[in-house]
């Protein structure tokens, strides 16, 4: 067994949190966003505290780039937030029931509203999950923290996802906010920042 002292994370979604929410491959378009929302984060986060990207990516399921190339650039936009000391890790599930892209045509564990995304992050840094925070834009992230045990649940409000998360769910959620960049002041996460 381990000696090692589990660490506190903050989850992010990656379309309709750390940009625009446009639809599938909203990623390339999405770096300047990113930057700005991840830089405004991290000033006011402590330092013990990791920031994790955990996002369901269809561009390649719907066949709209190859699996190989879309993969290399995804892996390629968060290192390159990595290496910018604004992000510790990322994972990315690429499935979807109904993928176009046969390959990537799976129901799996890692596609959110399911953990396994947030577990997988939980081990490999020895993450206290109950101590954890998710933000997301849609009802299906929400789930998902909620069932790894996150007691600190975010849902941002933005116009594309309201009407989708007020018909996919009757589970209460915990805050509401804007997106990150149109706070006049880091509120949301007061609570979660300032716990022992």
């Amino acid at each position: 067994m381990s000696n090692q002292v589990s660490l506190r994370a903050i989850f992010l979604d990656a379309d309709g949190v750390l940009w625009k929410d446009i639809g599938p491959g909203g990623i390339f378009s999405g770096r300047r966003d990113a930057i700005q929302n991840l830089e405004f984060l991290s000033s006011n986060l402590a330092k013990a505290q990791l920031r994790i990207v955990v996002s369901n990516q269809t561009f390649a399921a719907r066949k709209k780039m190859s699996y190989f190339k879309f993969k290399t650039y995804t892996k390629s936009f968060f290192n390159s937030l990595i290496k910018l000391g604004l992000l510790d890790d990322f994972a990315i599930c690429y499935h979807h029931p109904n993928a176009q892209n046969i390959l990537l045509r799976k129901k799996c564990e890692c596609r959110k509203p399911l953990p396994g995304l947030l577990n997988f992050m939980a081990r490999k840094h020895n993450i206290n999950l109950r101590k954890s925070a998710l933000i997301g834009d849609r009802v299906t992230d929400i789930q998902s923290g909620a069932a790894v045990g996150i007691d600190h649940l975010y849902l941002i409000v933005n116009d594309r996802m309201l009407e989708i998360n007020i018909n996919s769910s009757q589970q209460s959620l915990y805050q509401i906010f804007m997106p990150l960049k149109d706070l006049k002041e880091f509120t949301l996460l007061k609570e979660f920042i300032n716990e022992n």
